[in-house]
């Protein structure tokens, strides 16, 4: 029985080939793209899901205030917190402490690596991310000055050899200098799907050796990641009462000093990828929020595909009729009737979701790549998935499958053989499906519009400095004793090229997150306001270089004597001045020191234009540091000004590799989370685009044809060619009509609610109501009027004798 409706069901489909490669089309690349998305999703959720404590394990989280004002949500915390909490709260088992080492050198003779997955951590992280090691022991974690390596670090530096109880020299602006590590393990490499994932471990006891143990009790220095193991069925909400309790406890006192308000929060570890609410993450997430816009898409994609496909199958109704009244006469019933044309769907579907498998194998890293998903290789193994979509191919050809076959098997025997169950065109074309299927395509294309709008609003927004011509060259990468000096030896090479105007040093660059932050700053004779400021070293010619504004005072002075500050308008709020000029010459205290504020900047975006403005301190250093950016006068001839770059360089450094990168483009890479929120829009709409012109193609051709003998006598009649046009289309204008009603309003409110999520945006002006439908009407009648046309121009001899 099964056998027989299968071949049956596939003679079928050979049958049409045109409707066949319609359906098929529309299912493929439909699948396609939404197995694309269910990938992405999916990977994205999937991080720190496997550890296998993962139920257990929180990230501690600051919040601070300043007179009830919000000032920062930070997943930065103060070295003490971890401690306390584990001594007050039974529920707290054990706790883990992190702190970012930023890019380091590391290496032993002349192998070496620059490397900024480096971390300093306790023994607890062992067991928190399931750290295992292939040599040596985790005891080395409780001496200073030892290193663990992950294998893909060993094999570059060591090669085959064993590293274990060998030395290590790490070059760091942190250590000023060098230091010289025991390795003490080395460990598997982690997968890429960890929230963290250290290529070089520093035991937190080297931390004592270089600031004292001291600095465990400290609540001033929130540089630091705080993880908890909670017991097993712990209440997160009493909890995190309990945790600001014991804070206030131990620090209640001076933070009321300071004015300052504090309390904590906590988030579990699988949750941090999927959040953007916390300034301070080492590694850019992706956003719970537009995680489930993914899924929307997906879902839109999905609905077009089964509406396409029920569409032609509904509109081929008439050409099936007299088929299916043969059937019943001949003894079938309907039920037999419903599963021949389920089994048709059944066979459809598994041949697209065969071929679109088949493309995301083939095709599927080069889409990764082109929609720079971020998506390792193995994620892409379909295999993993086979129950899935075993499951997705059983419920969705059911889905597709019966509206259609309840349709067609309504007919009558004795209407079905005559002739007189061809379903009319308003029941055809017309149909509630087809216009949901072009609301959604509507949907989609008001998608990509508003996305891109968007992005470019942000991207042009005006950043309070000058990116364009600016090229970065990273920090040559040789050991040296104390603080460097490369800043002179660049100057006097790359810097003294002519086609270079300026040459400024610093240890970030716009586009990355300022990681050493502090609330220690305060004026002399005042209290600490509790402002987190962010520290950054910057050579002479840094203002120049981006034409940063002064608002008062000088930029700094190399030869000067004593330690100078320059502060921006948001640390000059911080601080409790008003005016620029009140805080020039005064006295910035803090644990490093004194330094005299001799200058204040306007506020410049570090981040991207969609990230909080930080009050920034700014020193000089004339020693080595991270990078080192070339204002160039023109990039018309760039390949040749590069090769003039890396010739200068190589001979000064030559055991160092030339790594550069265009500024502009490296502070656009913080836009990637909207920039994947376009281009899957984007692949969507083209997907909607394409499976909409299938649609409206198949309905309209099944639809025309059951017309051709009425249009025949018109002509015959005397009816002329546009009165038979106006005839047939103005009908099309009833449901384009019932698709803008329905979706405009659709549009308006899904992408009003997205842009609230950012701080800057755009208003949905008159394109967002215009450019939707107008792309509407082309796709729809550059498709269905060609084929009205032809229609209308038919030879009705032919069409008559044919009848």
């Amino acid at each position: 029985m099964w056998k027989n409706d299968l071949k049956i069901a596939w003679r079928n489909l050979l049958k049409s080939r045109v409707d066949t490669m319609i359906n098929l089309g529309g299912l493929t690349i439909g699948f396609f793209a939404v197995f694309l998305i269910a990938l992405y999703v999916n990977f994205s959720k999937s991080f720190d899901k496997d550890l296998p404590q993962t139920e257990q394990l929180y990230r501690v989280n600051l919040n601070s205030r300043i007179a009830g004002k919000e000032m920062d949500k930070s997943a930065r915390t103060a070295p003490a917190m971890g401690m306390i909490f584990k001594e007050d709260l039974a529920e707290v088992e054990e706790f883990s402490r992190v702190i970012i080492m930023g890019e380091v050198i590391a290496g032993q003779g002349d192998s070496f690596v620059r490397e900024d997955q480096i971390f300093i951590t306790d023994q607890a992280y062992f067991e928190f991310f399931d750290i295992n090691l292939t040599q040596g022991s985790e005891e080395g974690m409780g001496q200073p000055l030892q290193v663990y390596l992950s294998e893909r670090i060993s094999k570059k530096i060591f090669g085959d050899k064993d590293p274990v109880g060998q030395n290590l020299d790490i070059n760091s602006t942190n250590f000023d200098g060098t230091v010289e590590f025991e390795v003490a393990g080395v460990y598997q490499d982690l997968p890429t799907n960890r929230h963290l994932r250290p290529e070089l471990m520093i035991s937190y006891t080297t931390l004592h050796h270089f600031i004292g143990s001291e600095i465990d009790n400290s609540y001033d220095w929130l540089n630091q990641y705080t993880y908890l193991k909670l017991a097993p069925g712990a209440n997160v909400e009493s909890l995190t009462d309990q945790l600001n309790a014991s804070l206030q406890a131990h620090h209640g006192e001076q933070l009321q000093a300071s004015g300052t308000e504090w309390d904590v929060d906590l988030i579990a570890v699988n949750d941090i990828h999927n959040s953007l609410a916390y300034s301070g993450e080492y590694n850019q997430g992706v956003d719970g929020k537009k995680l489930s816009y993914f899924v929307w898409i997906g879902f839109f994609v999905l609905v077009m595909v089964y509406l396409n496909s029920m569409n032609i199958a509904t509109s081929k109704a008439q050409n099936r009729s007299k088929e299916i009244g043969v059937r019943k006469v001949s003894g079938s019933s309907r039920t037999q009737l419903i599963r021949l044309f389920l089994m048709e769907s059944y066979l459809s579907h598994f041949i697209a979701i065969i071929v679109a498998c088949f493309l995301i194998f083939g095709f599927g890293d080069w889409v990764n790549q082109v929609l720079d998903l971020g998506l390792p290789i193995e994620s892409l193994q379909l295999s993993n998935y086979l129950g899935w979509i075993l499951s997705f191919w059983v419920l969705g050809s059911f889905i597709s499958g019966i509206y259609p076959a309840l349709l067609l098997t309504s007919f009558s025997a004795h209407k079905a053989i005559k002739g007189e169950s061809k379903l009319s065109f308003r029941q055809a074309f017309g149909s509630p499906l087809l216009v949901v299927q072009l609301v959604f395509c509507l949907v989609i294309l008001a998608g990509i519009i508003t996305t891109y709008k968007q992005i470019d609003f942000m991207r042009s927004r005006d950043l309070g400095l000058e990116l364009d011509n600016r090229i970065v060259v990273r920090s040559p990468m040789l050991f040296v004793d104390g603080s460097g000096n490369y800043q002179e030896k660049m100057k006097t090479t790359i810097g003294a090229l002519p086609e270079v105007q300026s040459i400024a040093a610093a240890n970030e660059i716009p586009g990355n997150e300022i990681y050493w932050k502090t609330e220690d700053f305060h004026l002399e004779g005042k209290e600490k306001s509790g402002v987190m400021y962010s520290m950054l070293s910057v050579g002479e010619e840094y203002f120049k270089l981006f034409d940063l504004k002064i608002l008062a005072g000088r930029q700094f002075n190399p030869i000067g004597e004593g330690e100078e500050a320059i502060i921006n308008q948001m640390a000059l709020a911080g601080l409790g001045l008003d005016n620029p000029e009140d805080a020039l010459g005064k006295s910035l205290i803090s644990g490093r020191g004194e330094a005299r504020i001799v200058g204040v900047v306007e506020d410049y975006y570090q981040e991207a234009v969609n990230s909080p403005l930080d009050p920034i301190v700014l020193n000089y250093s004339p020693g080595d540091l991270n990078y080192y950016i070339l204002k160039v006068k023109s990039l018309d001839e760039v390949e040749n000004l590069l090769q003039k770059f890396e010739s200068s360089f190589q001979a000064n450094f030559p055991q160092s590799p030339f790594e550069y990168f265009f500024l502009d483009e490296f502070f656009d890479k913080q836009y990637k989370a909207e920039l994947q929120f376009q281009k899957l829009f984007a692949l969507a709409s083209l997907v909607a685009i394409f499976i909409a012109i299938m649609g409206i193609f198949g309905v309209t051709s099944q639809v025309l044809l059951s017309r051709l003998k009425e249009v025949s006598i018109r002509k015959i009649l005397g009816a002329s060619a546009s009165s038979i046009l106006i005839m047939i289309s103005k009908d099309y204008l009833y449901w384009l009509g019932a698709c803008f009603l329905l979706g405009i309003p659709l549009a308006y409110f899904l992408f009003t609610e997205w842009l609230q999520e950012f701080p800057v945006r755009i208003d949905l002006g008159w394109w967002f109501y215009t450019l939707p439908v107008l792309s509407i009407l082309l796709i729809f009648f550059s498709t269905a009027l060609v084929l009205t046309i032809q229609t209308v121009f038919v030879n009705p001899a032919k069409i008559l004798k044919s009848e």
